[in-house]
């Protein structure tokens, strides 16, 4: 191998390991996503899914916009209250995810919503329903 091959194989190799410790540097420096990103990723996420048109979108959007920080606020008193259980925090994502199901089940038509409920979604508002249930239960 001539001295140049030698030196372009060297200068490949030390630009990928560059590029590749770059790269790994850049994914540790990403900083969380703001709520606002959050909702936003959420929201394109059902269109995207349920081909939600316009008003709808509108619609989700407004509500998680309004809603989430106030969600995001009983969860910080969750923890700000020293529970240390699962079942406190789980509880608290239970009323809120129920909540939310029930107001996309207003949105969505009866077809998206048909979707939804065979989607991963669906099967969490199904295991959600029946950990809410037995908490009813366990309260009477």
């Amino acid at each position: 191998m001539s001295v140049i091959h030698r030196y372009l194989a060297a200068s490949a190799l030390i630009f990928f390991l560059f590029t590749t410790v770059c790269s790994a540097q850049q994914q540790k420096e990403q900083k969380p996503l703001t709520p606002d990103e959050v909702i936003a990723k959420q929201v394109e996420n059902l269109i995207d899914r349920y081909n939600l048109d316009d008003f709808q979108a509108f619609q989700i959007d407004t509500l998680l916009q309004h809603f989430v920080p106030i969600y995001n606020e009983e969860i910080k008193k969750v923890k700000a209250s020293g529970a240390s259980q699962v079942d406190s925090y789980q509880r608290v994502m239970d009323i809120w995810g129920d909540f939310f199901d029930t107001q996309y089940q207003k949105i969505f038509t009866p077809e998206q919503w048909k979707q939804y409920m065979k989607s991963t979604a669906g099967r969490e508002k199904k295991k959600r329903d029946k950990r809410l249930a037995k908490g009813k239960a366990d309260a009477e």
